[in-house]
């Protein structure tokens, strides 16, 4: 009998199968973290440590690698949603919120730097880890406050500290790329042009991408589903343009994100919630991302990785407990936003990936401190965050979500 019509064996894991893998492991481990009343992100996380060791000893490494398209994308719409957020006119109207976020990072950057100097990592590299340094975790932060329902002072300060962190980090990376190229010998104009065009054409495409989105909304239905299909597939097309233009996805996402906020005709593509779409690539996002963590890198990194994160949660302490009091907030809801922002996560890998891929020979001293210390954050910060948000009392208390979400439903 021909039996060409079964399929043939063994089975080969194609994306479709493996992003159902993920987002059903990735769910499960996350309820399964819900359970014991921990982050659902550090079920997520651990879901991808347990699945990266796995895919390796199965040969799916390379698939793994390649499905970082979910992990930009998601990206795209945290970033996004970020920059959408970061409230231009509070900071002019409210002087300490901008100087929270500039002075804590100042702070962090110099804390992390000069820790690194003393374990002899190269200038240039203790510099980039440092500007890495000062990023927050925007997914975490994000994912945490959706899923406890935080909302006040605290929470909308970290949202915007988090957002201008980012902006902070990118451009000082972008900064140092010049020194970069003079470590690497490159020629001088390639050490000037290199920075300028990746800062301009960021600022460029992000004002680009907010300018489409205003001119197709006032062609369209005023209406949410139609403007959350728009925007949706402008953070897609805005990634995939970014990539295509060797542009930092951090910096161009951001851009877009802020440009459509803060603009005078914002109101002409209306405030969407991305939550429906987000929360599958969230899933996504972390399950890859742990699975996408070499283990290893944690012993590799040693006291060095470990130094960095206590310098880092030195820094953003400190800068936040010099300056946020001036703003009026009590010393628990200081040491909260303290918390929240501490996550390191999908920005600091972003970062340090984008570096190792344009010069190699860094990517060893780079990535045995940076990864070892994502490492450790991957599974302090949503706790952190979530601690941070409870000591400000701005969470739904426990016994109250279940019967506001039943009302919801």
């Amino acid at each position: 009998m021909n039996a060409s019509f079964l399929p043939s064996l063994p089975f080969h894991l194609s994306f479709a199968l493996l992003f159902g893998v993920l987002l059903v492991a990735g769910m499960l481990g996350g309820e399964l973290a819900r359970y014991f009343r921990v982050p659902r992100i550090v079920g997520y996380v651990l879901v991808g440590f347990i699945f990266g060791p796995l895919a390796s000893a199965m040969g799916l490494a390379l698939l793994i690698d390649e499905a970082r398209i979910f992990v930009e994308l998601a990206l795209g719409l945290v970033l996004f949603d970020l920059g959408r957020r970061m409230d231009v006119k509070w900071m002019r109207r409210d002087w300490t919120l901008a100087v929270t976020g500039m002075v804590q990072s100042a702070i962090t950057f110099a804390a992390v730097f000069y820790t690194l100097l003393a374990f002899d990592l190269p200038t240039i590299q203790a510099g980039i880890a440092a500007a890495i340094a000062m990023t927050t975790s925007p997914a975490v932060l994000l994912l945490i406050v959706h899923d406890t329902h935080a909302e006040g002072q605290v929470t909308e300060r970290a949202l915007n500290i988090a957002a201008l962190n980012g902006l902070l980090a990118s451009i000082i990376v972008t900064i140092l790329l010049g020194s970069t190229h003079y470590v690497a010998r490159t020629d001088i104009e390639a050490a000037i042009l290199h920075p300028l065009y990746l800062f301009g054409g960021s600022l460029l495409l992000g004002a680009a991408m907010a300018w489409s989105g205003r001119v197709i909304a006032r062609a369209v239905e005023r209406d949410r589903e139609v403007h959350f299909t728009l925007v949706a597939g402008l953070v897609v097309a805005g990634v995939g343009l970014a990539q295509e233009l060797k542009l930092p996805v951090i910096l161009a996402l951001l851009a877009f994100g802020l440009f459509s906020r803060n603009d005078e005709r914002g109101y002409e593509l209306l405030n969407v919630n991305l939550a429906p779409v987000g929360r599958l690539l969230y899933i996504v996002l972390f399950v890859i991302t742990g699975a996408s963590m070499p283990l290893p890198m944690l012993f590799a990194g040693g006291a060095a990785a470990i130094a960095y994160v206590l310098a880092r949660f030195a820094g953003i302490m400190a800068g936040v407990l010099m300056v946020a009091p001036l703003g009026g907030l009590r010393l628990k809801q200081t040491v909260g936003l303290g918390l929240a922002l501490l996550p390191m996560s999908s920005i600091a890998l972003l970062l340090q990936h984008d570096i190792a891929r344009l010069y190699p020979a860094f990517e060893r001293d780079l990535s045995a401190v940076v990864l070892g210390a994502v490492i450790v954050m991957e599974v302090v910060g949503p706790l952190a965050v979530q601690w941070g948000l409870k000591l400000a009392g701005e969470t739904v208390p426990e016994e109250t979500e279940a019967p506001e979400a039943q009302r919801a439903a």
